[in-house]
Order: C-alpha cells, then structure tokens, then sequence
C-alpha cells in the first residue's frame, strides 16, 4: 500500500508520466510501471495525453477520494462482483 500512496501523491499536484513520480519518489521505474498500470484498471488515474510510449496522466475524482483516505488512516477494501465491476470502500483502520 505505501508505494501506491506514494504515486498518487506524486500526481496530486498536475499532470505527470512515470519518469515525473520516479524522480519525486525514488521508487524503481519498474514498480512505478506496475503502479501506474495497476491504479489506470482501478480508475484511480487517467490518461490525458498519449502519444507513442510517452502517456501522462492525472488522478481522478476517485483516486483523489482514496488518497485522501490513505493519508487519513483508512485502509482500503476493493470488491469485484460478478460482472466485473470495481468498487472501493474505505474502512477505519484500528
């Protein structure tokens, strides 16, 4: 959980690519790779320019909702039911 925190506060503030949050997190590139990929299926991020390899991207409504619940304490619980629909919840974390 501490590295996709890390990468959505290292989007927060505009508009970046993966080489932007590497530089801002001293995360590998390879899991930053991971990261973005695994928070753009979530819907978490978004792409706003693409063209060739070179995407950036943004956070979206939701992924600004579960930073704000990661930096507050709250843990995270995702749920697929059978049609393949994501949803979030966040509970207290004790």
């Amino acid at each position: 959980m501490y590295e996709i925190k890390v990468v959505l506060q290292s989007i927060r503030d505009g508009y970046v690519n993966p080489g932007d949050v590497v530089a801002r997190s001293g995360l590998p590139r390879y899991e930053v790779l991971s990261v973005f990929h695994v928070l753009e299926g979530l819907g978490l991020i978004e792409t706003i320019y693409s063209r060739g390899s070179h995407k950036v991207y943004k956070l979206t409504h939701k992924g600004e909702d579960i930073l704000e619940g990661l930096e507050n304490g709250y843990k995270i619980n995702l749920v697929v039911d059978k049609d393949n629909q994501m949803d979030s919840d966040f509970n207290a974390s004790s």
